[in-house]
């Protein structure tokens, strides 16, 4: 909190102009950035653009997952700092990846109870020997460990959730052990029941929409968080002239790779504007970023997502919850020659929704990827249209109109 606040007095200290509570709508060539704060249309003119948007939780379709009371980890996280309200009186944690940590301490922090934490790997033994060669990052792993420790919350390694149950809210959730391909092995289901709350999630992937419609070059990487956008680490520069990106944008890294990663390219954006010579300065954060950047990029890998979880969709799993798409009506488009993503959502319209695949993207390409036995690169990714966040109808009319006009 100390450190964004001083951030934002820079800033404007700086002269620049902080809009809050504003969401970018559309960007188009030039460049035009439109957005929307809840009460008036903005429009922004610029030579030069760079696209921070951060990440979304990495979410996993299952049976029962649509039900009330199964959220990501990041959604409870919110609602626990921002509101001091836990997302359930019972919670049951599950997925991968050290963010499963600092999501505890918040449910805890608010007054939940923790009935259990699931991680899909084997054991938290690896981040213990990452962070043997990094000492700077020891007080916040003692930090997020502490609450977990103090309230006694049982943990358990190498499972996944499978499928949750409830009668108009969950209240069981069944859990399934991984064999060494990252199957879940379902003959070794167990249940635990007696919760009101369910978070599942899987870490994070970027937010990628802005770069996309902008035409930036974009890659594939699982470590990464799969698709994301492809950046020149020396300036944050695109494929797209004038267009940078930063932060998760580009790959998934925590909030130390990040921070670097905007700074560089705010200097190479002032560089490239001859405000000023920033080669030196971004040679030294270029150094800095590298190693952050190892640290996140073990951690990634010692988290994989699960090889098998698109295995565990029956025919009646919502797999696109905006368009109400089952696995089912995927599998069939597949059978009449659908391959990829593009054809999926013509075809059935998952992935058309107001979230614009946000949030069953990753649970549609591996799923797909199991059906097919393409790689996620072969299937894919989500392309999206302007809106990309909703936004009254009469301000993008509005906006179209100026632009023909023009």
């Amino acid at each position: 909190m100390r450190q964004g606040a001083e951030a934002i007095a820079n800033a404007e200290a700086a002269g620049a102009r902080i809009l809050r509570s504003a969401e970018v709508w559309a960007i188009f060539p030039g460049f035009s950035v439109h957005a929307w704060d809840e009460h008036q249309p903005i429009e922004l003119r610029a030579e030069s653009v760079l696209v921070a948007t951060g990440a979304h939780d990495r979410t996993v379709a299952f049976p029962g997952w649509t039900l009330p009371g199964v959220m990501t980890p990041g959604a409870a996280q919110r609602l626990a700092k921002t509101s001091g309200i836990p997302p359930g009186k019972r919670t049951l944690l599950a997925g991968s990846g050290p963010f499963l940590l600092p999501v505890a301490g918040a449910v805890l922090k608010a007054g939940g109870h923790l009935v259990e934490i699931v991680e899909a790997q084997k054991s938290y033994s690896s981040i213990f020997w990452r962070l043997a060669g990094y000492p700077e990052k020891w007080p916040e792993a003692l930090r997020l460990l502490k609450p977990l420790l103090a309230a006694r919350t049982p943990r358990s390694f190498g499972e996944v959730v499978v499928a949750a149950h409830g009668n108009g809210r969950v209240e069981e959730v069944e859990l399934a052990p991984l064999d060494n391909r990252g199957h879940p092995i379902l003959s070794r289901r167990r249940r635990v029941d007696g919760i009101d709350s369910l978070l599942v999630g899987y870490g994070f992937r970027p937010q990628t929409e802005l770069t996309s419609i902008l035409g930036c070059e974009h890659r594939f990487d699982e470590r990464a968080g799969g698709w994301h956008c492809a950046v020149d680490p020396a300036s944050g520069a695109t494929s797209v002239a004038g267009v940078y990106a930063a932060g998760e944008t580009t790959g998934i890294g925590g909030a130390e790779p990040a921070k670097l990663s905007g700074t560089i390219a705010g200097l190479a954006i002032a560089e490239a504007r001859g405000v000023v010579s920033t080669e030196a300065r971004r040679r030294r954060l270029c150094k800095r970023l590298r190693r952050a950047a190892r640290f996140a990029d073990a951690l990634n890998r010692d988290f994989p997502l699960p090889a098998g979880l698109g295995d565990l969709l029956t025919a009646d799993t919502v797999i696109c919850r905006c368009e109400d798409v089952t696995a089912g009506e995927v599998r069939s488009e597949l059978q009449m020659g659908a391959d990829d993503y593009l054809g999926v959502k013509l075809w059935t319209r998952a992935g058309m929704g107001p979230c614009q695949g946000r949030i069953c993207q990753a649970s549609l390409v591996r799923f797909l990827a199991s059906m097919t036995g393409k790689t996620p690169q072969e299937i894919g990714y989500n392309t999206p249209r302007i809106p990309v966040r909703p936004v009254p109808l009469s301000v993008v009319s509005e906006a179209l109109k100026d632009r023909l006009e023009s």
